[in-house]
């Protein structure tokens, strides 16, 4: 063969190996994600930017520091122990406290039972007192101590919404059969939790969430900068009042319309009706922000039985195994060092 054949096949077999190599790289481009990319890429990767208009879904970078699903339909369901998910978004440090970590967060897609914020009781059965202190409340022991553990120990006392032993909401078999399975409780990253709040749900999304971590000059209950009052260090929370605002997409990007408004339920896949979030009222000891059934962002006394979901962040090295985040193709994930 002569140095011109040569020449010729070696061009033509260059050629094909470059538009190969383009069109594997235009693919990977157009993909919102590879089996193998962890679910915080995944999500990242379907970012459409950081402003829209009234009437947008889909993934949004918000404040500089997330990426949120914003509007009524947006296909964030993961498969997660027997039991279906939704994925709030990929955080920051601001909003977890782990630095240098993009962290998913997950909301159970139903609501798990009717719970007080804040009555507080032991094993002997003192229902004496309520508050929106979220650091020693009921709640928090049933999320992170019977729903994280899956056990039943002590969980029976813990189900009251009042000081009086009629006000029971649940008893302990969805708390611990919905509970965590031990196989996958290093799924879960321990974070902080920030428990900061305002005086009104007259506040825009933005500065929710600014005060929220302790911005705007905001307090934890009752007027406390107390850090032990103001931030715990927990796996299983709520969500907060910005989660809710920020995940309408009724309002555009930039719209300041202060959260009393009852259409921040409109469009709003997290809308479930009636549901706590985690989020005290700054001025007082007694009032928690809450969701009520007209969509609006209100608030009412912590011993109230109202709706709860579990929220969590993943460890940043679980990762996608299947599915396309559909009601019916949920994300299924793994982790192969969250057992270690």
């Amino acid at each position: 063969m002569n140095k011109k054949k040569v020449l010729i096949i070696t061009s033509i077999i260059l050629i094909i190996v470059i538009i190969i190599i383009l069109i594997v790289l235009s693919s990977k481009d157009n993909k919102t994600y590879a089996i193998g990319d962890t679910l915080a890429e995944t999500v990242t990767a379907q970012s459409k930017g950081d402003t829209w208009n009234a009437g947008a879904s889909g993934v949004y970078y918000t404040n500089n520091h997330e990426y949120r699903y914003v509007g009524a339909n947006v296909n964030n369901y993961v498969s997660f122990n027997n039991d279906l998910y939704r994925i709030i978004g990929v955080f920051d440090s601001n909003s977890h406290g782990q630095e240098g970590k993009m962290l998913v967060k997950l909301i159970r897609s139903r609501i798990l039972g009717s719970y007080s914020y804040g009555v507080q009781n032991d094993t002997s059965n003192n229902y004496s007192t309520y508050s929106n202190d979220f650091t020693i409340g009921n709640m928090n022991k049933l999320l992170n101590n019977n729903f994280y553990g899956k056990s039943s120990e002590g969980c029976s006392v813990l189900t009251y919404y009042n000081n009086n032993t009629n006000y029971r909401t649940n008893d302990c078999s969805d708390i611990v059969g919905y509970g965590i399975d031990p196989s996958l409780q290093n799924y879960i990253e321990t974070v902080t939790w920030y428990l900061y709040g305002y005086s009104s749900s007259n506040y825009s999304k933005q500065n929710f969430y600014l005060c929220e971590r302790g911005g705007n000059s905001c307090t934890g209950a009752n007027g406390t900068t107390e850090e032990s009052k103001v931030k715990v260090q927990n796996k299983i929370g709520l969500m907060y009042v910005s989660d809710y605002m920020y995940a309408s997409g009724y309002f555009s990007g930039s719209d300041t319309t202060g959260g009393s408004s009852s259409l921040y339920g409109n469009q709003n896949w997290l809308y479930k009706g009636y549901e706590w979030t985690i989020t005290p009222r700054s001025d007082s000891s007694s009032l928690a922000f809450d969701v009520i059934n007209n969509g609006y962002v209100y608030n009412y006394y912590a011993y109230r039985g109202y709706g709860a979901r579990p929220t969590f962040y993943l460890k940043s090295s679980v990762y996608v195994t299947g599915g396309t985040g559909t009601f019916s193709d949920p994300y299924t994930i793994s982790c192969d060092d969250c057992n270690i």
